[in-house]
Formats: structure tokens, C-alpha cells, sequence
């Protein structure tokens, strides 16, 4: 799954049930996700090669054209990137920024070209490297990495959240990654900071009552994915719902436990 998300005036408009008091202090602590009894929702991702071999990756959260010759291009941001084809199944995207690595994507093709394996690699100054996984199976296309895709499968170690609630913000930090968000409570739009972060994406926060949360990431606007936070209530366990806007049947369910 990553805090700007006043006073008494602005929690007494919300739910009667949160009541004109500051929010649950349970919500305050580092979470790390347990893996195994999450549900991770599933994606189509379309991959194009144009005639003079530039790829386009749009997975519907990141939209993204690179060319596989080599060559470092500025990408925005201080950001350079480039990407080297070394067989007919693999290629490798390295990303800098101010001259320091800070990415690395691998992508792998099966022998009979049905299953693409991506494999991010998230580099910080200090701190652990994070790492994550996907394995999706082809839709449509029959060769070399052009064609529509279905995530079947992701894996990451075990990613890690620190949140913070009080009566105005809602700050998340990843400690992976480096990025946080400071979210105010009124539902208006917040943006990610941090090496790792898209450009554009941000973050609307509204409180649903004393153990809930409601979340909607945008990206230049556009609502990419909308989650809701259920805090237990021995206050041990998060569960985040998140589906895409418009597709509320097809939900993935994040557990995280407080560390």
C-alpha cells in the first residue's frame, strides 16, 4: 500500500459518533503489514512498443514511456533514467536522481512468454532497501513484452507504516521507502513527499468515525484508488479495504499489526 490526510468546529461537523474530542489515540504506532493474511487487488497492466521502440507501462496508477538503448534521460524532478534490453526476456530500468541511484526495475519473461515477473528495487541514503514482486499472466499479445497483463501475485517484505492522528492531520510515513503524507482531516487534497514518489499524486482524508478512516489517492486529479481503515478494537490490528473508484466489488484487504 503511504501525512497531511480545526479543532473542536471541524470534529463536531463530522459523525456524531466521533463526538467533539480528539480522535482515538490507538491509531498512533508503527504498523507492519502481515503478508500472508492480506489480499492484494488485482490490476490490468498494458504494455506498448512504439515502431521506432519506445515502451509505454500503464498499469492504471503509473503511466510511463521509456526507451531500451541505454541512454540516461531526464524525467522530471532532478530525475534521470534508463533502461538496457539484455535478452529477448529481460530488461532492466536503473533511476537516479542528483546522480544517485534510487530504483531499479527488472522485468522477466517466461520461456513461452505468458508470465512477465517484475521486481522493484527502492534505495534510500540511509535505512533498508525495499524490494516488492509482482507476477502477472498475459491477456492478449503473443511475444516480446507488448500486450495486456492480470497481476496474479505480489510480494513485498513485510512494508512497514507509522501513523499519526490528531485533530486537524493525519500524518503516514513508509519507512521503506522515505515517503509520508501529512493529510488534513477535511478531505482536501495532500501530496506524497519523499525520493520514491510520483509526480502529482495526492492524498484526501476524512475520518468515518472514532476507528475508521476513509482514504482517496488522486493523480493529477484523477481518483486512482479509494481505501477505507478499520482500527480493531483492542487496537492491535488495521484493516484497509482499497478498490478502484467505481469498482467497489473488486476489493484487496491490507492487514497491518502494530509493532
Amino acid at each position: 500500500m503511504r501525512n497531511a490526510r480545526l479543532g473542536c468546529i471541524i470534529f463536531c461537523a463530522l459523525p456524531a459518533m466521533l463526538g467533539c474530542r480528539a480522535p482515538s489515540k490507538d491509531w498512533n504506532g508503527t504498523w507492519k503489514m502481515d503478508v500472508q493474511k492480506s489480499r492484494f487487488q488485482s490490476h490490468a497492466i498494458t504494455i506498448s512498443i512504439s515502431p521506432d521502440g519506445e515502451y509505454r507501462y500503464d498499469d492504471g496508477f503509473v503511466d510511463t514511456t521509456f526507451r531500451c538503448d541505454g541512454v540516461y534521460r531526464p524525467i522530471g524532478n532532478d530525475r534521470t533514467q534508463a533502461c538496457v534490453k539484455s535478452s529477448a526476456t529481460t530488461l532492466d530500468r536503473t533511476r537516479m536522481e542528483n546522480g544517485v541511484k534510487v530504483n531499479t526495475y527488472h522485468w522477466e519473461l517466461s520461456a513461452d512468454g505468458k508470465v512477465l515477473t517484475t521486481t522493484a528495487t527502492a534505495y534510500r541514503p540511509s535505512g533498508p532497501v525495499s524490494m516488492g514482486q509482482l507476477v502477472a499472466t498475459r491477456t492478449t499479445g503473443s511475444n516480446d513484452f507488448a500486450g495486456e497483463w492480470k497481476d496474479v501475485h505480489f510480494q513485498q517484505s513485510g512494508p512497514e507504516l507509522t501513523l499519526r492522528l490528531d485533530r486537524q492531520f493525519l500524518h503516514i510515513s513508509y519507512p521503506n521507502s522515505g515517503s509520508y503524507i501529512d493529510a488534513p482531516l477535511t478531505g482536501d487534497d495532500a501530496p506524497e513527499h519523499g525520493v520514491h514518489t510520483l509526480d502529482g499524486v495526492t492524498y484526501a482524508v476524512r475520518i468515518g468515525g472514532p476507528r475508521q478512516i476513509f482514504i482517496l489517492v488522486k493523480r493529477d486529479g484523477k481518483a486512482l484508488t479509494q481505501s477505507s481503515l478499520e482500527l480493531s478494537g483492542d487496537g492491535r490490528v488495521i484493516t484497509e479495504s482499497q478498490w478502484t473508484p467505481g469498482h467497489a466489488a473488486d476489493k484487496g484487504t491490507l492487514v497491518y499489526e502494530r509493532q
